[in-house]
């Protein structure tokens, strides 16, 4: 859909005269045919699969900068593996600063605190205060907790390389010796089943592994498909696992899990997958209405409420959702760099058009 023809695909962004387009002091001096006039600036919020597609599209016609608090590029799609230590972390890792500098721009290793839009400004962790006509903003999700009690401090994380490197060492070393071990992975969506998959990949043969998924809907996976929960109860029917399912977590102590209800798991290791929700930046840099909330946007990616702003990825509430998989984040990078060229040329904005991929979950 980016790359269509069809007026199909174009929707008018300014109603009124070409005046009224978010123009720059620079943009403005480049149309007048100033040949001293900077290049429309940039600035790209989070360097994960949307945000470093929307570098990598944008061309020397702009002057971009791309901020990130890590300095590595991260394969989300397989982490997992590390569970298993099927694969290392040194596997899933890029250098960002190489895969930015070989776009032909600047990478920023810091977190930006604020953004202002109708200033044109975003500030950093550190103190930098950048200035740019166009942001991209792709900064991902956070854990939701839901108000969970004790998930912060005795349960671990599934999001990244460094949580799931972290999962398979703490497994390594309670696997150590015959003594019974078990495990509660705490939720049944995609990560959950994945993180399930990965444990008997490579512990099934033993015999004192006790596995617990626990999950708050009717299923596993219920959302894509009741033919996953039924596929997995089929492939774990030999080894000792228990599926909880309609049982949300009430709490989580250091030796085990309290469900709503009383029941409780006594749990050596916990494994936190229980959703996504937005990052803080949203909601104070005044993309989403409330906290925790996602930032709206229009067919365009544009923000609801800033013309010279676009959410991208995870971090955006598109008028038709779309899954929050890497994929689509890719697609959504590569039109807000389409659009951020049209806006700043003046032209009706492209509307993103999500492609139909297959939702591929590895067990």
């Amino acid at each position: 859909g980016v790359h269509g023809s069809s007026s199909d695909y174009e929707i008018p962004v300014y109603t009124g005269a070409p005046s009224r387009c978010p123009q720059s002091p620079s943009m403005i001096a480049r149309r007048r045919g100033n040949p001293l006039a900077t290049r429309p600036r940039v600035a790209i919020v989070g360097a994960n699969f949307g945000g470093l597609r929307a570098a990598q599209e944008l061309g020397s016609g702009f002057d971009v900068t791309v901020f990130d608090p890590s300095p590595w590029f991260e394969w989300l799609p397989n982490i997992h593996e590390l569970v298993s230590r099927a694969k290392r972390p040194a596997d899933l890792r890029l250098p960002r600063k190489r895969l930015v500098a070989a776009a032909g721009h600047r990478f920023v290793r810091d977190a930006v605190t604020a953004i202002d839009a109708k200033r044109g400004t975003l500030t950093t962790a550190s103190g930098m205060i950048d200035a740019f006509d166009f942001c991209i903003v792709a900064v991902g999700a956070i854990n939701a907790n839901y108000g969970v009690r004790g998930v912060e401090r005795y349960a671990l994380p599934f999001r990244s390389v460094e949580h799931c490197d972290v999962i398979g060492r703490r497994l390594a070393a309670l696997m150590k010796g015959r003594k019974p071990r078990s495990v509660v992975i705490a939720g049944g969506g995609f990560a959950g089943v994945e993180a399930l998959g990965e444990i008997l990949r490579r512990y099934r043969s033993r015999d004192n592994l006790t596995l617990h998924i626990v999950e708050a809907g009717p299923g596993l996976m219920w959302g894509v498909s009741p033919k996953i929960d039924a596929a997995v109860r089929r492939h774990v029917r030999a080894y000792d696992v228990q599926i909880h399912v309609r049982t949300p977590v009430a709490a989580i102590t250091p030796t085990g899990v309290r469900l709503q209800g009383g029941k409780r798991l006594r749990s050596d290791l916990t494994i936190w997958t229980g959703g996504n929700t937005a990052p803080p930046l949203l909601h104070a840099a005044r993309l989403a209405p409330k906290p925790l909330q996602w930032a709206p946007v229009d067919a365009t990616l544009r923000s609801r409420n800033h013309d010279n702003v676009f959410v991208i990825g995870d971090a955006a509430a598109l008028p038709v959702a779309v899954p929050k998989q890497a994929f689509h984040a890719l697609e959504m990078g590569e039109c807000a760099a389409a659009n951020v060229r049209r806006a700043a040329a003046g032209r009706p904005l492209r509307r993103y058009r999500p492609s139909r991929t297959p939702l591929l979950v590895a067990f």
